[in-house]
């Protein structure tokens, strides 16, 4: 079996250096994983993230005509973007058929996966290739994720990703998800993996036994929180192990992980308290800096508002509900005494 191996350096890793890749950033790292012969390279966002504004974003974060006009010629990758409907028009594709972009991601949460088949259909008819990234996946029930399919099934993409977006899955999590996704979907399946609980090469592993083709990746882990399955720890278990056919380069892969350690990242990619919260609590990790603070300010365990907040499934981060379950959470503790 050969996985399809999509780097997402570019768009995901954005969220670590507010999409401030430099021309020569840009050039580096497309250029060198396409000499490695990764299979697919997402370059940005058209239209912005859909979790994270920023006024000062990078060139990365919207990917305009001029950003996409000024890409490396690739002679093996695909080049991709990802849009999120909820914040990117329809009429925002219509100028990728003139760019070197090929393929786009649509992502959305469970709550407003409606929304993705316009989007289908729309970048079909452009000659372009859609994907469908399904975010939020640990907050879904069985249920749920079987009536998505139902959902998705009706607008087919490319391929469907399960996104871990909170790192929160284990393996056992990602066979069941997949097993389920591939009873009901007639497409290939593919996996995001986040770091919060170290276990994004175990997810991708349990998810490539299970049934997934397509695995997202991006160059030292770079993404929100922990972030993201390693590029180049990808292509290393890919080669390593001969039950899976890559034709992926490792020492190129590696020779642009060093690049991003050493010209692009702000610091090392960890995972220490912070992201272990949010990835065990199964909440947006942006929400971990504002529980410490109001749970200090209530007095009451951050470990347990958090857990309150994630088994909320609250579908935005916004100040008013960490206030609310840190206020309950004292009001609670003051009866007990």
């Amino acid at each position: 079996m050969k996985p399809v191996l999509l780097d997402c350096t570019l768009r995901d890793g954005g969220n670590q250096n507010d999409w401030q890749f430099t021309a020569t950033d840009v050039r580096t790292i497309v250029s060198t994983l396409d000499a490695a012969r990764v299979d697919v390279i997402e370059v940005g966002y058209r239209g912005g993230s859909g979790s994270r504004k920023s006024a000062t974003a990078g060139p990365s974060a919207h990917c305009t005509p001029e950003y996409l006009a000024a890409l490396p010629d690739v002679s093996h990758a695909e080049l991709a973007v990802m849009v999120v409907p909820t914040v990117c028009p329809l009429d925002a594709l219509d100028d990728l058929p003139d760019s070197p972009v090929s393929m786009v991601r649509i992502a959305a949460y469970p709550w407003n996966i409606d929304g993705v088949a316009p989007y289908v259909r729309r970048v079909r008819e452009l000659g372009l290739k859609p994907g469908v990234n399904l975010m939020a996946v640990s907050y879904t029930t069985p249920e749920q994720l079987a009536a998505i399919a139902e959902t998705v099934a009706a607008e087919p993409p490319d391929v469907f990703y399960i996104a871990d977006s909170f790192g929160a899955l284990t393996p056992d999590d990602v066979r069941q998800r997949i097993g389920l996704l591939a009873e009901r979907l007639p497409v290939p399946l593919g996996i995001h993996a986040h770091n919060n609980l170290g276990l994004a090469a175990a997810n991708a592993l349990a998810g490539l036994d299970a049934g997934v083709r397509w695995l997202d990746a991006s160059l030292c882990a770079m993404a929100r929180g922990a972030g993201n399955l390693a590029t180049e720890q990808a292509a290393a278990f890919l080669r390593a192990w001969p039950r899976y056919r890559t034709h992926t380069d490792l020492p190129t892969v590696c020779a642009a992980a060093e690049y991003v350690a050493e010209q692009v990242l702000p610091r090392p990619m960890t995972v220490r308290r912070a992201e272990i919260a949010a990835g065990i609590n199964d909440h947006h990790f942006y929400y971990q800096e504002r529980i410490d603070k109001t749970a200090a300010r209530f007095g009451v365990d951050p470990w347990e508002a958090g857990r309150r907040i994630g088994a909320a499934r609250p579908r935005k981060v916004v100040n008013e509900t960490v206030e609310q379950v840190c206020r309950e959470l004292a009001a609670t503790e003051g009866t007990k005494e």
